[in-house]
């Protein structure tokens, strides 16, 4: 498996966030991207928006936060979500900023627990770099997945997916 790695810098961007709460393993993904994609054409947003980001914050360490109240926040990001107004089950949230640690993964979603287990258990301590945190939480810091390319129209083993970190 390879996995590269590399240092990033951010702004703040707004998002269309659907949180979904429950063990990363088990939640359902697929209710919260059909309702996004759902908004977007409701609202008459064009999916196919180069500057659009696709990504999952991930709010919570599963190996201290049991698994039920593990929060997700599945999440379109593009500039036209200034303009948006939350709706149903879907909100306008902030997408932190800051400094990164971006990991790169080629291959199936269904590696990604393997992967996390890779980046954090082996990557991230090995890097020399200190996760960022605010008064001890990662609220404000937060890590996610970004999705590069459409799952729909890409070869499994062609996924991109890049884990970000925030760091110091």
């Amino acid at each position: 498996m390879e996995i590269s790695e590399r240092i990033e810098t951010r702004k703040d961007v707004k998002a269309i966030a659907f949180r979904l709460v429950g063990n990363y393993q088990k939640v359902n993904y697929m209710e919260a991207w059909s309702a996004l994609v759902a908004y977007c054409r409701k609202h008459h947003i064009d999916n196919d928006c180069p500057e659009a980001e696709y990504i999952n914050i991930y709010h919570d360490n599963p190996a201290t936060t049991p698994a039920e109240a593990c929060r997700t926040d599945v999440c379109i990001v593009a500039p036209i979500v200034e303009r948006l107004k939350p709706e149903g089950d879907l909100n306008i949230i902030t997408v932190y900023g800051g400094r990164f640690l971006v990991y790169r993964y080629q291959g199936p979603y269904e590696n990604l627990g393997e992967v996390n287990a890779k980046v954090y258990g082996e990557l991230l301590p090995k890097s020399g770099e200190k996760v960022k945190m605010d008064a001890g939480v990662l609220e404000h810091c937060q890590m996610f997945e970004r999705y590069l390319n459409d799952p729909e129209t890409t070869a499994t083993e062609n996924l991109l997916t890049e884990i970000w970190i925030p760091i110091e």
